[in-house]
Parts: C-alpha cells; sequence; structure tokens
C-alpha cells in the first residue's frame, strides 16, 4: 500500500512544507478506517463511519469466536497427525505477519510520531485521537490474532486448517475495503474527502533509535505468546 508522490497533491500544502522537512523525513500512513477516524472530526460522518466498521469487524469475529468456544471442539493432542502439528507451528510466525492491524500499530510507535502542526489540516487530529486510533487497531488485530490461534489448534486436516486461516484474513481487510470504497466515492463526499487526506497525508519519523526496534520486539513477543499456548496445547488440549 506504499503510494509514491510527496503526501499532497494539486498544490495543496502538506504536513511536511508546514514542518520544512525533507520527504526521507517523513512516512506515509496506512489506508484504514482508523486514520479516517484520527483525521475526523467528533460527531462527523468519517468519525461515525470508522466506528461503525470497527463495530462491524468486531461483531463478525465475535460470532466467530463464538462458534469456536459453543459448537467447535478442541481434539486431544494425541488425535492430531504429526503433520498438522508441524503446520500449525510453522504459520504461527505467519499468522502474526498477516495481523496487519498488528503490524501496522507496531510500526506506527517504532517509526512515526504526532505533530501539532498536523492540526493546522486536520484540527480533530489531535494526539489523544492519535492514540486512540492506534488502540482500536491494536484491538482489532489482537483479536483477530487470537480467534486465528484458536482456529489453528482446533484443526485436524491440513486443508481446513488453511481454510479456517485464509478466510479469517478476508474479514480482517474489511477496514481497508471500507477505506478505498469511501475514497472512490461510493458513499459520500465528507467521506471521500476524508479518505483522500488519509491517503495523502505523511507524517514525520521520529528518528529515535530504542524505539525503532519497538516493531521487532512486539513481533517477537506476539509470536512468543502463540508458541507458549501451542506448547501447552500439546500438554492439555482437552482443558481448552
Amino acid at each position: 500500500k506504499r503510494r509514491e508522490g510527496g503526501g499532497g497533491g494539486g498544490g495543496k500544502r502538506t504536513l511536511m512544507d508546514i514542518l520544512g522537512l525533507d520527504d526521507d523525513d517523513m512516512e506515509e500512513i496506512e489506508d484504514d478506517v482508523y486514520n479516517m477516524f484520527f483525521l475526523s472530526e467528533i460527531g462527523s460522518q468519517s468519525f461515525w463511519f470508522a466506528i461503525s466498521v470497527f463495530v462491524l469487524k468486531l461483531g463478525l469475529v465475535a460470532m466467530v469466536a463464538v462458534d469456536i468456544f459453543t459448537n467447535g471442539e478442541f481434539p486431544n493432542p494425541d488425535d492430531v497427525p504429526h503433520l498438522v502439528k508441524a503446520t500449525q507451528l510453522f504459520l504461527l510466525p505467519v499468522n502474526v505477519s498477516v495481523q496487519e492491524e498488528l503490524i501496522t500499530t507496531f510500526f506506527v510507535y517504532a517509526n512515526l510520531k504526532w505533530s501539532e502542526q498536523v492540526l493546522e489540516l486536520h484540527p480533530g487530529a489531535t494526539k489523544q485521537r492519535y492514540h486512540t486510533a492506534n488502540f482500536l487497531r491494536f484491538v482489532d488485530g489482537f483479536i483477530f490474532l487470537f480467534v486465528n490461534t484458536m482456529l489453528l489448534l482446533q484443526s485436524t486436516e491440513n486443508l481446513v486448517l488453511l481454510m479456517n486461516f485464509t478466510a479469517l484474513e478476508f474479514l480482517s481487510a474489511l477496514d481497508n475495503v471500507a477505506l478505498h470504497l469511501a475514497r472512490d466515492g461510493y458513499l459520500s463526499e465528507n467521506l471521500e474527502a476524508v479518505a483522500g487526506d488519509v491517503i495523502l497525508l505523511k507524517m514525520p519519523k521520529n528518528h529515535n533509535h530504542g524505539l525503532q526496534i519497538l516493531d521487532s520486539v512486539m513481533f517477537i513477543v506476539m509470536f512468543l505468546i502463540q508458541l507458549v499456548i501451542w506448547i501447552l496445547f500439546q500438554f492439555n488440549g482437552n482443558s481448552f
């Protein structure tokens, strides 16, 4: 989703112009409804649109989770073929990698910083809204990671495992699809404008070498959490 260009368009003043920074000191933000929420005014169409997409995503994944824990069954580890166990293990880092909301949140806090000057372009883009948007994105990604992990542990056949894995990724992409529907003018002019602002906006890089390793550290932490769950399941799967 990385785009070429200077973060503006048609001579429009950009955050890079206001800060007096070079293009190398700026980074594009993610094309998703969480950044529509970040740039929106409270109570505006884009504000409620972003909240609605978030609720829709969590509602759908909650239905999957309810089905997992009510109608699904975690098999006895002894009944799971060794090939399936190996596939589960190899998919653990993949599971983290494909959770775009998690990866994006880690990237944002490791590499970007909020600037007060963004308020000159987007009065609603406060520091509190910046952190709230990233928190919502993290919650989204973490829930999908958890549900995907539970689906992996329920699988006793590789084909079913991979089909379930792929199906959940379809739901995970709803926020990106929603932004592009708005940007392409399928919804309203207001949503089209805010979605366009998201696609054009660049934020300053933080250049903090300590923080820049945060995304790698958090990736490893998420993988280790899954690995611990997978190992515990091998010894006591029936208690899940």
